[in-house]
């Protein structure tokens, strides 16, 4: 036998231990690899299934800038279409319905008792905190504010420690979380509260620095403090009207002969002020007067360039002319006004009930509004909508998200919709009744998904 014979078993033993080796090697690196693709699946799971915290840093840092959230996802722009509202059940407590004439998302977020109301504070006042984490909504029936998660809207408690002057009046502060802003209603104290410690901090005494002896209050159609946390407006009695900035501790008087119950509000800046169809500055005294016939539902917020603005409804044209319709857009720095709905651009005459609100500070220009209606069935164009506008001169956008099924019947006040924009603008709240079956029965808090929403 030649030593070729002898040498061709070994190396094929050879070649098939060295082939053997190297599977299970392989096999081995794919076991792992998939083992730690399992791993990383499961802690993304438990992240996506119970990590509220992060959900909403993760939402802070999505949509903390207006630049890097598209709030028109998947809706239609401009759309003048009727969309009949249709019958459909109420949604049960934190579960969600498709709008059947939209096809948005509405997910019911309070549980109110027969007779019993749970609403939004109101179209002006921001619900949620800066990163959307806590929100705050009425017990209209007990007399409270509740303090709800703002991702997943459990209830955590009743804020029965605090006592506003106003139910309006409670502010949340524009950059940390954790605080919100109120002038007590017995001491006339501007409080700052923390939510985790339940620590209140007196800011100072607004009877004091304005030496009043009467009673310390904002008055009708409430809007949010400065977008800085640093200046607020208030009156004394129906008398006189001042702003106090926390960052110089400066009080400052304005120059008004008719109070009207309403203390000029701030805009976002901090350097100009609404107040009865006029402008004022810092200095306290009258800038322009704004093209309005007369002082209807409206709110303080910012046109899309950052520019200080007020959104109001309007029934009939302004001392110049113009500027009728369900949302007017008033630039506070120059006087322009120029129609966000309006019948120049399709629409019907102003709805009754809209209430507008324009509090997205992390995505300035963007604003959603609540109409009633006349007819309150919702077969007409914007009767019993919810509509969100992004406002940019020029370039006007409107979008239709949902029917609120909403009324004034049983409820009056209290059964207004009055719809509130995320800080983000990727929901909306509001408050209903529910037309249908369950019509009249209780005033819940919904809120629409938008979506651009990311939960």
């Amino acid at each position: 036998m030649n030593k070729v014979t002898i040498l061709l078993p070994i190396l094929f033993s050879m070649l098939f231990f060295i082939q053997c080796s190297t599977d299970s090697e392989v096999e081995a690196v794919e076991d792992a690899d998939q083992q730690e693709q399992t791993d990383d699946d499961a802690d993304s799971l438990d992240n996506d299934d119970g990590d509220t915290e992060g959900t909403s840093d993760d939402l802070n840092d999505d949509n903390g800038d207006n630049s890097n959230t598209d709030i028109s996802l998947g809706l239609v722009a401009n759309d003048l279409e009727l969309h009949p509202m249709q019958d459909i059940d109420k949604p049960k407590y934190l579960q969600t319905i498709i709008d059947p004439s939209f096809g948005t998302t509405i997910r019911r977020i309070s549980n109110a008792d027969n007779g019993n109301v749970i609403k939004p504070i109101y179209s002006t006042i921001q619900a949620w905190n800066t990163d959307e984490s806590y929100m705050i909504l009425y017990d209209q029936s007990n007399g409270v504010h509740q303090l709800l998660d703002g991702m997943n809207y459990s209830f955590i408690k009743n804020l029965d420690d605090i006592q506003p002057d106003d139910i309006e009046q409670i502010y949340w502060d524009f950059d940390n979380p954790d605080i919100f802003f109120y002038v007590d209603g017995l001491t006339s104290d501007l409080i700052k509260y923390s939510i985790e410690s339940g620590n209140k901090e007196i800011v100072i005494n607004l009877a004091e620095i304005s030496n009043c002896s009467g009673n310390i209050g904002s008055g009708n159609d409430v809007q949010m403090m400065s977008w800085d946390s640093d200046v607020i407006g208030f009156r004394c009695d129906n008398t006189v009207a001042y702003y106090y900035r926390i960052s110089t501790s400066e009080v400052t008087q304005f120059e008004i002969n008719d109070i009207e119950y309403s203390a000029p509000m701030p805009g976002p800046s901090g350097q100009t002020f609404y107040h009865s169809q006029t402008v004022f500055g810092v200095d306290g005294k009258s800038v322009r007067s704004l093209n309005e016939s007369k002082t209807e539902h409206s709110c303080l917020g910012k046109l899309t360039d950052g520019t200080d603005a007020h959104f109001s409804i309007a029934f009939a044209e302004g001392p110049q002319g113009g500027c009728i319709g369900d949302i007017i857009a008033h630039d506070l720095t120059t006087g322009e006004c120029f129609s966000v709905i309006s019948q120049s651009q399709g629409y019907e005459y102003p709805q009754s009930g809209t209430h507008i609100s324009a509090v997205s500070h992390k995505n300035p220009g963007w604003v959603a509004a609540s109409m009633i209606g006349y007819d309150e069935d919702g077969q007409s164009l914007l009767d019993q909508e919810l509509v969100l506008a992004r406002v940019e001169k020029g370039n006007v956008k409107v979008y239709r998200i949902g029917h609120h099924r909403a009324d004034e019947q049983e409820f009056d006040y209290w059964g207004e919709p009055h719809a509130v924009i995320s800080p983000t603008g990727t929901r909306v709240l509001f408050g209903s009744d529910w037309s249908g079956e369950e019509d009249g029965n209780s005033v819940d808090s919904y809120v629409v998904e938008l979506p651009a929403f990311q939960n």
